[in-house]
Order: structure tokens, then C-alpha cells, then sequence
């Protein structure tokens, strides 16, 4: 089954409203300082490539983002994303850690720290982010980051020894003061 780009859609807001539902309530002071909400189409690289045997995968993946900051502020961003997961499969991304670097379109950046869980929602890959800004805009700030993953090839690449080694999706990140 394939899923048109409009259900990946319905699928990635359905997700990111479960994830935002869980977790972050605002601060008393949460206007003090500028929430950051991005959306976006993210790459991904698995090392080696994902198969049906767990294994230790490494992921980098890079992000085209379109981001509100503060009333009426759009800006663009990218990101570089590398994560290490000690054993993931075409079924299942095992926990791990992440580090994020986002490079806002008005020249500002923000490195994240993240830890990793990931689950299946109607047969996509959701992989949840929960982490902290460590550097740059944002600094100490919570960030949350969300991607519904679609295989970038036939799922028989599984069943092959090199592995389903490219995906992609669509990626939220939110960056909560």
C-alpha cells in the first residue's frame, strides 16, 4: 500500500497532536521568551542499512524546514540530524541518541540533544524526539520533534543484505521556552 502525499499528511499532524498531547504543558513565563514551531521534508541514511536481523545502525539525515517564530515570523531552516541506535530493523528503530543542528534562514542556529523512541502508526514509522537546546537560539529550552517515516524504496529491501538503507518524511520540531 502507498500512501499519497496528502495521507502522510493526516498522518504527521495526527501524530504530532498524539506527541504534543503528551507532554509539554507551558511554563507561567512561556511568553518571556520566543517558541519556535517548524515543519518540514527530511532525508534519511541508515549505516548499515536496515534489515529483518536487529543490529547497530547509524542515521544521519538532513532537513528543509519552514519555521514560526514569534507573531507573523516565518523563517527557513535546515537541519543536520546524526543518531546512533544500537539495534533497529525494518520493523522496529531501537531507542537512541541524537544530536540536531538547525541553521535558521537569519543566519541564527540551535544545537539539540535528543533521545529517541520511534513506534508504527498505520504502518509508518513514527519517531519521537524529546530533548533539550544545548547551544545557540533557544539555549535550555525543551525541544520536541517528530517524524512519520516512509520508505524510500520497496520494503523487500529488507530482505536483502544491504538493507533499506534511504527513507524519508515529514518532520516537526518544536522548540518550547
Amino acid at each position: 500500500m502507498t500512501l499519497g502525499r496528502r495521507s502522510t499528511e493526516v498522518v504527521m499532524c495526527a501524530a504530532a497532536l498524539v506527541a504534543t498531547s503528551l507532554g509539554w504543558v507551558p511554563s507561567a513565563h512561556a511568553h518571556d521568551a520566543e517558541a519556535i514551531v517548524c515543519a518540514g521534508e527530511e532525508s534519511i541514511a541508515f549505516s548499515p542499512g536496515l534489515t529483518l536481523t536487529p543490529r547497530p545502525t547509524d542515521v544521519r539525515a538532513q532537513t528543509a524546514y519552514r519555521c514560526g517564530a514569534g507573531p507573523g515570523r516565518v523563517l527557513t531552516a535546515t537541519s543536520s540530524l546524526s543518531g546512533h541506535s544500537s539495534a533497529s530493523t525494518c520493523l522496529t528503530l531501537n531507542s537512541g541518541q541524537a544530536q540536531e543542528s538547525v541553521r535558521y534562514g537569519d543566519g541564527s542556529a540551535s544545537e539539540i540533544s535528543y533521545s529517541t523512541s520511534a513506534g508504527r502508526v498505520a504502518g509508518i514509522t513514527v519517531v519521537r524526539m524529546n530533548g533539550t537546546v544545548t547551544e545557540g537560539r533557544g539555549k535550555g529550552s525543551k525541544a520536541e520533534r517528530t517524524v512519520a517515516l516512509l520508505p524510500g524504496s520497496l520494503p523487500t529491501a529488507c530482505l536483502t543484505p544491504e538493507g533499506l538503507q534511504r527513507s524519508g518524511g515529514r518532520v516537526q520540531l518544536q522548540i518550547h521556552p
